[in-house]
């Protein structure tokens, strides 16, 4: 829980900072594909191979410093759902689930390729805020493949660490790569974070 404050207080500053020093903005809308895959020292081989497909939709907006060419600061807020076949039999649930809202707080560099295409890198803390799911049952996570083990409810909130490429052109259309690394657990009684791959587009307003 620490080392999560530290992060959001980081956050927070950081945002403050940003609003404070913005010169000028650019809206985005994006959505694309978006899958994740299961980590820890307790996260079973089960759920290690098991990688879930979905999708992602949202907006995000970018703050542009005067005083530090390239530099900018991308918050944003995404709708993120993932499910894949368990593989299990009954009575496990034929679907494995899970939603929630994202909030990426990324410093971005921007460079030139060329004149009608513009180069990010960016990095930066997620936030997530569990909406929904079922993995593997109704709120509740399980931890390995025997179904009689006691289940654990998934926290409420973890945090990730985003690294992602994106590509704009002409201004008005962005195409975004990025990997979301968990930091926090899924599960406060055990070691599985989660971790998010993207790929998507966004249209720039």
């Amino acid at each position: 829980m620490k080392k999560i404050f530290v992060i959001l207080l980081s956050a927070v500053a950081l945002f403050t900072c940003a609003n404070a020093s913005a010169q000028s903005t650019e809206w985005r809308a994006g959505l694309g594909y978006a899958g994740v895959s299961f980590n820890g020292d307790d996260c079973s081989t089960f759920l290690k191979e098991h990688h879930l497909g979905g999708f992602y939709a949202g907006i995000s907006k970018e703050f542009y410093f005067s005083t530090m060419a390239g530099l900018t600061f991308e918050p944003g807020v995404f709708f993120y759902y993932h499910s894949g076949k368990s593989g299990l039999p009954e009575p496990a649930p034929k679907f494995m689930k899970m939603s929630y809202l994202s909030i990426p707080l990324n410093i971005k560099y921007n460079f030139e390729a060329s004149p009608e295409m513009l180069i990010g890198l960016y990095t930066g803390p997620v936030l997530n805020i569990g909406t929904g799911g079922n993995v593997y049952s109704k709120d509740k996570f399980i931890t390995n493949t025997d179904l009689t083990d006691a289940t654990h409810k998934l926290t409420q909130m973890n945090i990730q660490w985003d690294l992602g490429l994106t590509a704009a052109f002409s201004e008005a259309v962005q195409v975004r790569v990025g990997y979301a690394f968990g930091l926090s657990r899924l599960v406060k009684e055990r070691d599985v974070h989660a971790n998010t791959f993207s790929v998507g587009v966004a249209f720039m307003f």
